[in-house]
């Protein structure tokens, strides 16, 4: 029962009913459902924690300590009230994150529930193509109309596909659309149920297609990452030099226009790079604690920083992360993706002869979709949204299930003073990069 329920809450988050059925806008159906979730789903809660040391879970371990980097550096900049309200905006996401490294536990759970999120995500953005011709009239869903200067100082209106909900932003659509396709490529690969094959057969396209009308520069840098991690992993470095001589052109001729002018000479990206070097300035004045979590106004209308609406945010995860959580925070948040990416990585096929053809399979699509969403939060702040709690509790979730099925399994990564000093180089390496790149490259 809380399996399902799980479900109907990802239905929720992804559809967002109450924003395309205009009579249940006064019904909060996604904080209905979790919340029944989470009370049906407390004894699977409880085993989670219960069943293996926390030592044993260190991206865990991360994601709770973001939530105390979180309430410290709301505390130390800001009154009682924004301290618990940002703890427990950051709070939600956390149980969302609990939910799914608690229930999906089994090889079965996690396919059901990657077919239902691409299905999900299918329907959305089925829906905003439409909206996006004009095919449909929803007024929840609209393309996002950018009004840019031309090359002769004229002004041009261009249209970019955005959904509802967690879709409502191009970027944001084009980056989690990015992830999908390798998981959508699996079960189009490696599927028996020629229904799942059909459906990912037509999805392909779609999330192509609905990502050439995002506009995203960064999206795009994201989709071509994850393809690219994908041919790595699954047929070695040669062979993906190969494809990539021959596919990086069509993808270049395919995708013509704002999304292939990758210039840091263009206005959208120096105006990035300006942000960038505004947050890193932000976080060299605040190292220790950061300046408090920051979102943008239409995903936090609450939020009483006036300091919020005089600047955008950093458009970079990671630098968004040191600037508001301070040095610990950043590296916190950092090392929780370091550390998906290591664990998911470890279980290749070759070496750690997985038993299960369900996981043994998935694995390198898995990895490749980790991979473009680590790349897309380059180039956007989404450090506290729930979808990149998903990339992190699905990394968890495969681990462990791989881990019970190797035959020749990895030792279980572990929270201990080595592990600490990785995070913490990590970090240092992030910010490293980002000031070289800023200072010297663009």
């Amino acid at each position: 029962m809380a399996y399902f329920l799980f479900i109907l809450v990802n239905a929720a988050l992804f559809i967002r009913p109450a924003e395309i059925v205009p009579a249940w806008q006064a019904w909060e159906v996604y904080f209905y459902l979790i919340v029944t979730c989470f009370a049906v789903a407390l004894p699977d809660v409880l085993r989670y924690f219960t069943a293996q040391s926390l030592d044993t879970q260190p991206i865990t371990l991360c994601v709770f300590g973001l939530l105390v980097a979180i309430f410290a550096s709301s505390a130390v900049n800001t009154d009682a009230a924004e301290t618990w309200r940002t703890s427990f905006f950051f709070a939600k996401v956390i149980v969302y994150y609990i939910l799914f490294v608690s229930l999906v536990t089994t090889a079965a759970r996690l396919q059901t529930l990657l077919i239902c999120m691409l299905a999900f995500c299918g329907c959305v953005t089925i829906l905003a193509v439409l909206r996006f011709h004009d095919l449909i009239h929803l007024e929840t869903i609209k393309p996002l109309l950018d009004v840019r200067d031309g090359q002769y100082g004229d002004t041009i209106t261009v249209k970019r596909l955005q959904g509802t909900g967690i879709f409502h932003d191009p970027n944001e659509l084009c980056v989690l659309l990015a992830a999908m396709i390798p998981l959508s490529l699996y079960f189009l690969v490696w599927s028996k149920n020629l229904l799942v094959r059909g459906m990912c057969l037509a999805s392909v396209p779609l999330f192509g297609y609905a990502v050439m009308l995002t506009g995203s520069r960064g999206g795009f840098l994201a989709f071509v990452g994850g393809l690219g991690a994908l041919a790595w992993t699954r047929f070695g470095w040669k062979k993906t030099a190969l494809l990539s001589a021959i596919g990086l052109p069509v993808l270049f001729i395919l995708f013509a226009g704002r999304q292939t002018e990758l210039s840091t000479g263009t206005n959208t990206a120096s105006t990035r790079v300006g942000l960038w070097r505004e947050w890193l300035t932000v976080f060299k004045e605040n190292p220790a604690f950061g300046t408090g979590m920051t979102l943008r106004p239409e995903e936090d209308p609450q939020t009483k920083r006036p300091d919020l609406g005089k600047k955008h945010l950093a458009h970079n995860s990671y630098i968004q992360s040191f600037a508001d959580l301070g040095f610990i925070g950043g590296c916190l948040f950092v090392g929780a993706f370091m550390l998906a990416g290591w664990s998911v990585y470890r279980f290749n096929a070759k070496d750690s002869l997985i038993q299960q053809h369900e996981l043994k399979d998935v694995q390198p699509f898995l990895l490749a979709s980790l991979a473009a969403y680590g790349l897309g939060m380059a180039s956007l702040s989404i450090c506290y949204m729930i979808p990149t709690y998903l990339m992190l509790a699905l990394t968890v979730a495969y681990t462990r299930m791989a881990q019970r099925s190797a035959l020749s399994a990895p030792a279980p990564l572990r929270f201990d003073l080595p592990q600490v000093g990785r995070i913490g180089a990590a970090g240092v390496f992030t910010l490293f990069s980002i000031y070289v790149f800023v200072r010297f490259l663009a």
